[in-house]
């Protein structure tokens, strides 16, 4: 396929928000500059408004703290936004489309068909899966299966689809063996990751971070408990909580937690360079066997130890390296015990530290 002229990139978050989508499309629009082509991205209404190489939606970022009824119309009413944009552009090479969210994606899926501009489609959360796994429709149900056909219809016209992990290479190419699947994994920038930090002062007290957000894909009362917990067995240790947290979160008194909002990267990086241990603990979903957030990336790049589970790719990526300690099961009172025990052992730490950095070469973008 030869490209030339406009590349139209379709993302619900670019910058300046902090969150997995944006990090992952920022890097392809510095690497399509360079190799001169022309990329345009299509977004949310809440994207840098002064950015040139930016098209803006007249509606916001799909919300996941909202009722799913609420989060259905939000991604439908900015799919069809971003899809007759698709359709207006002219001289267009490819479009390149990011899921979740899922519904906007397959509109500007559709866009992109009848406008007859090839689309590249990038997974990175699996749905209709995910939905079934947090109990909204059955896979086996007529809903369940018109999804399931929904998606079929994306990746099959497509002309190649990019996901995020190896479990969900496998996996999609087990059910669609005639499309062409590639991996194409987050990473830390390394730009901002900068080896530099790695000589970054640590914080006085021994601290365990958590960045992004705590949605439908993590147990926050889990989160709860350690705090808790590690709060009662040992009180010097202290955790930070940087992103946008539920009320539960907020509303938690604890003097060994400290909550900050949301921040750029590049003060992100620092930040969690000065920490100890980062924290990375999903729900028992089987969606979450082949996930690997963008956080743990973040958490490498600054050369932190993990603290990760429950079983799947990124528990398994953790304990194989020795980068961490992995869990098969998210036990709040062992998890809490461990990271007590981490603490008092400052030669575990430092071999932990040492594979980090040994390995980090491996996940940068």
């Amino acid at each position: 396929m030869r490209l030339n002229g406009k590349i139209l990139i379709v993302s619900s978050e670019y910058f300046p928000i902090p969150a997995a989508a944006a990090s992952r499309v920022i890097p392809w629009v510095n690497e399509l500059l360079k190799l001169s082509f022309q990329p345009i991205v299509l977004s949310s209404n809440a994207v840098d408004k002064n950015d040139k190489l930016v098209e803006k939606s007249f509606f916001p970022t799909p919300s996941n703290k909202a009722a799913l009824p609420v989060r259905l119309v939000q991604e439908l009413l900015l799919g069809l936004d971003l899809g007759l944009r698709i359709l207006l552009k002219k001289e267009v090479s490819l479009c390149i489309i990011t899921s979740p969210p899922f519904f906007m994606a397959c509109c500007c899926a559709f866009f992109a068909k009848i406008s007859g501009v090839a689309y590249v489609f990038d997974v990175r959360d699996r749905y209709p899966c995910v939905l079934e796994d947090l109990g909204v429709l059955k896979l086996k149900s007529f809903l369940g299966k018109t999804l399931q056909g929904l998606e079929a219809w994306v990746y099959r016209g497509a002309k190649h689809v990019t996901t995020v992990t190896n479990g969900l290479l496998g996996e999609l190419r087990s059910e669609f063996p005639d499309v062409k699947f590639y991996l194409l994994r987050n990473g830390f920038d390394e730009e901002v990751f900068s080896d530099e930090l790695l000589d970054n002062k640590k914080a006085d007290c021994f601290t365990v971070v958590y960045h992004g957000r705590l949605g439908r894909f993590y147990d926050i009362d889990s989160y709860l408990k350690i705090i808790e917990l590690v709060g009662k067995l040992e009180p010097s240790i202290r955790f930070l909580m940087v992103g946008d947290f539920p009320a539960k979160m907020l509303l938690l008194k604890s003097p060994n937690l400290e909550i900050l909002p949301i921040m750029k990267l590049e003060d992100l990086s620092k930040k969690l360079s000065t920490c100890h241990l980062g924290i990375c603990l999903l729900r028992e979903l089987p969606a979450m066997k082949n996930a690997f957030p963008a956080k743990s990336y973040d958490f490498i790049g600054a050369g932190l130890p993990q603290l990760v589970g429950p079983k799947g790719e990124l528990a398994e990526t953790i304990s194989k390296s020795g980068a961490g300690v992995s869990f098969k099961k998210i036990n709040p009172e062992r998890i809490a015990r461990t990271i007590i025990d981490i603490k008092n052992n400052p030669d575990m730490l430092l071999a932990m530290r040492d594979q980090v950095i040994l390995d980090r070469k491996n996940y940068g973008r």
